[in-house]
């Protein structure tokens, strides 16, 4: 009589542990930035079609005026007469954007082609608050992972004013969104472009060299080609202080589980110890 009411207090127990785990679950799901995110993601429908509308074939416009990373002023004809990798990011990203650049950093000295000679590499901010300073941080940075050998002029970082970001991003059909904490949701690829400008390919994924060597070659012909690959990561923020605090919870929900088992355990086994 005595084992069956340790057994029903320790079931007591775990059934209030786990009604208040489950409570403080449902009360960290109050709406922040991931939610707002989450709820901007569905309204919009996120499928590849809605985020970036391919437009293989048709042309970015080479006469967009940027700001390269040395604050001079620069036109998209000026760098863009070669095959050219263009990567649409913001340099203040808390997110993706920074594994974009650093993955793309990793795979360029495994090109088959030259840099400088046989393409270039534009990053190009499409947060207009940022500025050349921002850019030449992050070219610091970045040519850091690539290596002593790539030329500086082989990767361009720019910023600009909205209407020619507008510009360009609506060229290449990429799309973006503000949130309320200054950061943006955004799909994240990268396109090869041809030296007059022809938009050739779309890289999704995890930009391999093999998958751009691809979209360089049938740049360098001036050929469109389908798409690498059609998963389509996003890009936006996250409550670190919410993620925090459910890991918190949840570690301790396991360890008072786990607790309340070796318990239940150690009556089991008492019970059945023969008595002296």
């Amino acid at each position: 009589m005595k084992t069956c009411t340790k057994n029903s207090a320790l079931i007591i127990i775990l059934s209030i542990v786990i009604g208040n785990y489950s409570l403080s679950m449902a009360n960290t799901n109050e709406p922040g930035l991931l939610e707002q995110t989450k709820q901007v993601l569905a309204g919009d429908k996120t499928d590849s079609v809605q985020w970036i509308e391919e437009k293989t074939g048709q042309y970015l416009p080479l006469d967009l005026a940027f700001v390269d990373e040395q604050g001079g002023n620069i036109r998209l004809g000026e760098i863009i007469n070669r095959p050219t990798i263009l990567l649409p990011i913001y340099f203040y990203c808390p997110n993706v954007c920074s594994k974009n650049l650093a993955n793309l950093a990793i795979a360029l000295p495994n090109l088959s082609f030259m840099p400088g000679k046989d393409y270039r590499v534009i990053a190009l901010s499409f947060n207009e608050a940022e500025s050349f300073k921002d850019a030449a941080r992050a070219k610091r940075n970045y040519l850091k992972i690539v290596g002593d050998d790539f030329p500086a002029d082989g990767w361009r970082f720019l910023t600009g004013k909205q209407e020619a970001i507008k510009a360009a991003m609506d060229a290449v059909g990429f799309r973006f969104k503000k949130l309320d904490d200054e950061t943006f949701i955004h799909p994240a690829a990268l396109m090869t472009i041809a030296e007059d400008g022809k938009i050739i390919r779309y890289v999704y994924g995890s930009f391999l060299a093999g998958d751009i060597d691809m979209g360089l070659a049938d740049a360098e012909s001036g050929r469109p080609s389908l798409s690498v690959k059609r998963l389509l990561g996003f890009c936006f923020n996250y409550d670190p202080d919410k993620n925090k605090s459910v890991f918190q919870l949840v570690k301790i929900g396991v360890m008072l589980f786990f607790v309340l088992v070796l318990a239940l355990v150690f009556i089991y086994f008492r019970r059945k110890r023969p008595k002296i």
